[in-house]
């Protein structure tokens, strides 16, 4: 009997167990797209720049065996067949050196290019059907029906959405950036050249991993108003959240252009008006899209913050940002939106 009142009187899981559980289920529903998506995406891109360079090899090693082919190095002109990779590094000059070495780093950071965009497709469809899709298979009947309340299921999508499955991507964007140094280094060794003096020894790392790992909070609080605004469309839409998420803000920027031209409004306000409202709500779920956030009236000074992009609050991290109300307004309008998709979810039915 004591054993029995003992199990009676366990407590219950707490919400932060609850949280993990639903994060897990969102990860295994939806790790097609959060993480094989990202992958398949990095492994074409690798398999492009071996074809690419495989071509560019072929090309080159035609022009080496053309005796009449010449290469200009430092002014001088000497057969290809002659140019070796280790004797153009030696006669460079430090700032050829530095220049190399900005152009290494930059190469590397744009590898992680493709996983990260295709996340952003990936991270907005699964917002805006977060909500509607569990109505209209009526799954929502039995998750209604498990102790987890409407609040905790729509936050652990967001932060599925937004802080765990931009971590995988950027985990896979960083074992693309691997790949890609060594497919690289392959080439160059191939070509008589040392991988280790030509590309290793210009790579920073660090400064890559800071500024691809720092870029995490600034994308969780800019992603906001377009992650509050795809689940608001998916809450309330009864049919075709696709259209009532994209088309709304689209109309609105056409009415203030229109009103633009025809009511004497300043060239200006329509302007901001699509860059501020109608960009903020559908370009978020793109990694780097914050970099639109530079480009406002005499801000230009963000632009030239950093020595170069690849610190870890430079310009690729966008840290500079916090200090910008407009970052904080689109967090606090996400909120509100995320806020009323809750509301939305408890009462929404399909009946």
């Amino acid at each position: 009997m004591n054993a029995i009142a003992t199990n009676n009187n366990r407590p219950g899981p707490t919400s932060l167990q609850k949280l993990g559980w639903l994060l897990r289920r969102e990860f295994w529903e939806h790790r097609g797209g959060f993480l094989w998506a990202p992958l398949i995406a990095g492994g074409v891109f690798l398999f492009f720049t071996l074809l690419g360079g495989g071509t560019a090899q072929v090309v080159w090693n035609k022009a080496r065996l053309d005796p009449g082919n010449t290469t200009t190095i430092n002014g001088v002109q000497i057969p290809t067949s002659e140019v070796r990779l280790a004797d153009i590094l030696q006669s460079a000059s430090a700032e050829d050196l530095r220049q190399m070495g900005e152009a290494v780093n930059a190469m590397t950071l744009m590898t992680t290019f493709w996983p990260l965009v295709v996340f952003g497709f990936v991270a907005f469809f699964y917002l805006l059907g977060a909500l509607y899709d569990e109505r209209k298979d009526r799954s929502v009947l039995f998750w209604k029906s498990l102790p987890v309340s409407d609040g905790l299921t729509v936050w652990s999508k967001l932060l599925m959405a937004l802080v765990v499955a931009p971590l995988l991507a950027t985990m896979v964007a960083l074992a693309v950036m691997l790949a890609f140094g060594a497919i690289l280094s392959g080439f160059i060794l191939f070509n008589g050249g040392n991988p280790f003096t030509l590309y290793w020894a210009h790579l920073r790392p660090l400064e890559l991993l800071g500024a691809t790992f720092a870029a995490l909070p600034i994308y969780l609080l800019w992603a906001l108003p377009t992650a509050g605004w795809l689940l608001l469309c998916s809450a309330w839409a009864r049919s075709k959240p696709f259209l009532w998420a994209v088309l709304v803000p689209l109309l609105a920027g056409a009415v203030v252009s229109w009103f633009r031209l025809f009511d004497g409004m300043t060239e200006g306000a329509g302007a901001w008006f699509w860059k501020n409202v109608v960009g903020r709500l559908l370009t978020g779920t793109w990694p780097g899209s914050h970099l639109l956030g530079y480009f406002n009236a005499g801000k230009s000074h963000l632009l030239t913050a950093s020595e170069h992009p690849f610190q870890g609050a430079g310009l690729a991290s966008g840290w500079h940002l916090f200090a910008e109300p407009q970052l904080w307004i689109g967090a606090a309008a996400g909120i509100a939106m995320v806020l009323l998709a809750i509301r939305l979810r408890r009462w929404r039915d399909e009946g």
